[in-house]
C-alpha cells in the first residue's frame, strides 16, 4: 500500500514539478550561452544595444527563474499536503484502510525528493554558471577541499559523505516541520492555516532558541577544559536534523491519527 501511495503522489505532482525543474535546465543554458559570449574576443555584445538588452533580459530571468522554481515548489507542496490530507481530499483520504503512517512517509518521501531534486538543479546550475568564468572551477575545488578537510591535513571523503547526509536530513526535517505546522493548524476551529503560520513561526523561535543554548553550553565547557571545540559542521546538522525529524514526525503521526479535525 505504501508503494500505490507514493506511486499517486508522484503522478499527482510531477506534472507541474517537473517542467518547473526543467525550467531551471533550459535557463541554464542560456544563461551559460549569454555569458560565454559576453567574455569572448570576438564579439563586443555593448556595440549592440538590442543585444545586451536580451542578454540582460536571460540573466535576470535566470535569476528570477531560479527564486521563482525554489518559493513555487514549497508553497505548491504545502498546499498540495494541506488540500490532500486536511481539505476536501482528506475526507476521502482518511476512510481509506491506510495506516496513517504509510500517509505520512509517503507525502514527505516524494515532497523531501521534489525539494531534493530542485537544490540539486540549482547548485548545478549555479556550478555551471561559473564554470562559464576560466579559472573559477578550481578555485571553487580548492574551497570544498578547505571545507571537509580533518585534522591531519587530508580531504576527508568520509566528511563529503557525512555532510551530504547532513544536508538530506536537514531537508527531510523541514519537509516534516511544514506537515507538523499544517497538523497543529488543523487542529484549531477556525482559521486553520493562519494558526499553521502562528506554529511555523513559534517553533521556529524555540528551535533558535535551542541552537542559543547549545552553543552556549558547549561555550562554557569549553571555558571550563580551556578548550576550543564546538563539533564539525556536519555533526551539528546531522544531529539537530535527526532529533526534528523525530519529533515533527512524532506531532504528524498523532495530530493525524488521534486528533483529526477535517470541520
Amino acid at each position: 500500500m505504501l508503494g500505490k501511495l507514493m506511486k499517486y503522489e508522484w503522478q499527482s505532482t510531477w506534472k507541474l514539478l517537473l517542467p518547473a525543474n526543467l525550467l531551471i535546465v533550459v535557463m541554464t543554458f542560456f544563461a551559460c550561452i549569454t555569458i560565454r559570449i559576453g567574455r569572448s574576443s570576438h564579439y563586443d555584445i555593448t556595440e549592440n544595444d538590442g543585444v545586451l538588452f536580451s542578454a540582460i533580459m536571460i540573466l535576470v530571468t535566470y535569476i528570477g527563474s531560479m527564486f521563482v522554481v525554489m518559493i513555487g515548489t514549497a508553497i505548491y507542496l504545502i498546499y498540495r499536503f494541506y488540500t490532500s490530507a486536511y481539505g476536501d481530499q482528506g475526507y476521502l483520504l482518511h476512510t481509506l484502510p491506510v495506516d496513517k503512517h504509510h500517509i505520512i512517509i509517503a507525502k514527505v518521501a516524494v515532497s523531501t525528493a521534489w525539494v531534493l531534486l530542485s537544490s540539486f538543479l540549482i547548485y548545478l546550475s549555479v556550478l555551471f554558471i561559473f564554470a562559464s568564468d576560466d579559472g573559477v572551477i578550481p578555485e571553487l575545488v580548492d574551497s570544498m577541499e578547505s571545507l571537509t578537510r580533518e585534522i591531519g591535513g587530508k580531504p576527508s571523503v568520509f566528511a563529503g559523505i557525512m555532510t551530504l547526509i547532513a544536508f538530506v536530513i536537514s531537508i527531510l526535517a523541514r519537509v516534516l516541520k511544514v506537515t507538523a505546522c499544517l497538523s497543529l493548524g488543523q487542529l484549531s476551529a477556525n482559521h486553520k492555516l493562519l494558526m499553521s503560520f502562528a506554529y511555523y513561526f513559534g517553533i521556529y523561535f524555540l528551535q533558535q532558541m535551542a541552537g542559543s543554548f547549545y552553543y552556549a553550553f558547549l561555550g562554557l565547557i569549553n571555558s571550563k577544559l580551556d578548550t576550543y571545540y564546538y563539533g564539525r559542521p556536519w555533526e551539528v546538522t546531522l544531529i539537530a536534523g535527526l532529533v526534528y525529524v523525530v519529533i515533527f514526525y512524532a506531532v504528524t503521526w498523532y495530530t493525524m491519527d488521534k486528533k483529526l479535525n477535517l470541520d
